[in-house]
Parts: C-alpha cells; structure tokens; sequence
C-alpha cells in the first residue's frame, strides 16, 4: 500500500469513527506491530490476540474452563487436549468406556461441526485431558440443550444412576463443568487468535501420531498461508477465495524442530494472510519461539495492515 493509500485509509477510519455503531470493534489505528507472548511457567497460558486492537485481551489457564458456548457453537477446550467419544444409547446403558472411541476433534469431526464442535442433544463421554504435571483429569459424560434462555448441561458419572443438569442463563460463555461455573472470558467474536498448548496429528519421523504442540488457533477470524517472503506479500495479493474457515489454518507448523540442532526454526518464507473480525486485512509471520532466555514456547510473531 503506497504512502498517500495508507494516509486515505486512515482518514477514512477517522471519519466513521464520527458515526455511531452497533457493538462494533474499533481497530486501533497502526499500520504494523510486533508482538512476543509468555507461554507461562508451563508453556501453558493461553493468550487471547485481538489484531483489531492491537493488543493481548486476554489470559487464562487452560485448566479453568471445560467448554465454550455460545449461539452458535458448543466447543470443548482444545488448550487442554480433551477427548470426546460419541455415546448413541440411553443414559441407563452408559457404565463404562469399554467400546468407545474418543477423539481430539482436531482434524476429524463430522461434516455439519466445524473443529472442536459438540452437537446439541447427543450424549458424549468427555475425557477431561491432562494438567500442568501431565496427570489425567477424569471422565464424565454429558450433553447440551438450548433453551430459551440460555443452555441447560446435562451431566452423569459414569456408572451413575441418574443424570444431573446445570442451567445457564446466557448465550456466549466458558463453563468449568467440575466446579460448576461460568469465565468472562473473550468469546471467538472478540478476538482473532489464541496461543497454546494443543493436541494435533504430526508426522515426525514417517511416524503419524497425536502430539501435543504449541500453535495458533483462529476464533472466526478467516485465514490461508502462502509460502512467500513477507516483504513481498502486498495488498493486491490478498485472495478472499482462498480464505479458509478453518481454524488451525495458521496452527503450528510455522516452526520446524531441527533434531542436530535441538531448537525450533521458524520456516522461511511462511506468511499468512488474515481477515479479522472486523473485516480488515493483514498479513502476518513469525519471527522467533524462544525468549530472551532461551526457553522455547514464547512466540514473536509480527503483522501488518495490509
């Protein structure tokens, strides 16, 4: 974008900026920034990245949440690598987990749910995941149902005799379903992209496995990668067709792990182009995964308003 562009579109933010809008996120007026995030002693903090302002939102831990809800969605918490197994009977008939497949959702949900999707009014098997010292966290099982008002969670222990239920009176929201409450925390609409811990099918030796990596993951913000230097990447080169609603389209494998040398490298020439929440158009790359102490699973990634 040449200089007396970049002026015009300023000046054009500016001028609606002087008009009233409905619940609408006012980006921040820069052109480029640079940001490094803080995995936490665990590499475990999820970091909640708004590109329309330029700034961290929020933090959190991933043990404190189980799912997130909103009106359109019921997704578990990725950051925590939770597994669910589909139960098609009754309640009655549900004592043990012997016959039942459990699955991250990462990359082979059904075709009507996007990544990480629960289906409304379908008895699942939920696999809490793992905590920070790598212990599990246990099993329920459970199921959702819109009400008016809100969400009602249905809820049974395995084995149990009969099932419980907690009603929510909200439509956007994180629940912790084993201590029974809500998180105000950003809902996909009120950030672009999270940084963690998730769980993902890698191939690392001509061996394809579940791993647990560090990666990126979009809320509904749309994106696609091009394997070309960042410098080059202009305005007229950013393709909306080739946006992908998926949501791990930026993912992991910006980094590749060199095993002579024992460190992450960030590949060359990857850059990804983003349309944010709010409609507007980047590009972004990173440039490092360690701090200044050499400790890997703290990113700098940079971007720039395109």
């Amino acid at each position: 974008m040449s200089y007396l562009k970049k002026i015009s579109f300023l000046s054009l933010l500016f001028i609606a900026a002087c008009f009233p809008k409905e619940d609408a996120i006012e980006p921040i007026i820069r052109l480029n920034e640079s940001v490094s995030l803080d995995a936490g002693p665990y590499k475990n903090t999820v970091a909640f990245y708004s590109l329309d302002k330029a700034e961290v939102i929020a933090e959190a831990s991933p043990l404190d949440w189980d799912f997130y809800i909103d009106e359109d969605v019921i997704r578990l918490n990725y950051f925590r690598s939770m597994r669910v197994a589909l139960f098609t009977e009754s309640w009655a008939k549900l004592e043990d987990t012997v016959g039942l497949q459990f699955r991250f959702l990462t990359y082979d949900n059904d075709l009507d749910l996007s990544q990480w999707e629960l289906a409304e009014n379908q008895i699942y098997v939920v696999d809490y995941g793992i905590d920070n010292a790598g212990n599990t966290m246990g099993l329920t099982s459970v199921k959702f149902e819109r009400t008016p008002n809100g969400m009602k969670i249905w809820y049974n222990a395995l084995g149990s005799d009969f099932e419980l239920v907690e009603e929510i009176s909200s439509t956007s929201f994180y629940y912790n379903l084993r201590e029974k409450k809500t998180l105000d925390l950003p809902t996909e609409l009120e950030y672009d992209l999270a940084f963690g811990k998730y769980t993902d099918l890698v191939t690392v030796d001509n061996i394809t496995e579940d791993y647990l990596i560090y990666g990126t993951i979009q809320s509904r913000t749309l994106a696609y990668a091009v394997n070309e230097a960042f410098a080059d990447v202009k305005q007229d080169k950013f393709d909306v067709i080739r946006l992908m609603e998926k949501k791990d389209v930026i993912g992991w494998d910006w980094k590749n792990f060199n095993r002579p040398k024992n460190a992450y490298e960030i590949v060359d020439n990857r850059t990804y182009l983003v349309m944010s929440n709010a409609g507007y158009r980047f590009k972004l790359r990173f440039v490092n995964f360690y701090n200044t102490a050499g400790q890997s699973g703290h990113p700098t990634f940079e971007w720039e308003l395109l």
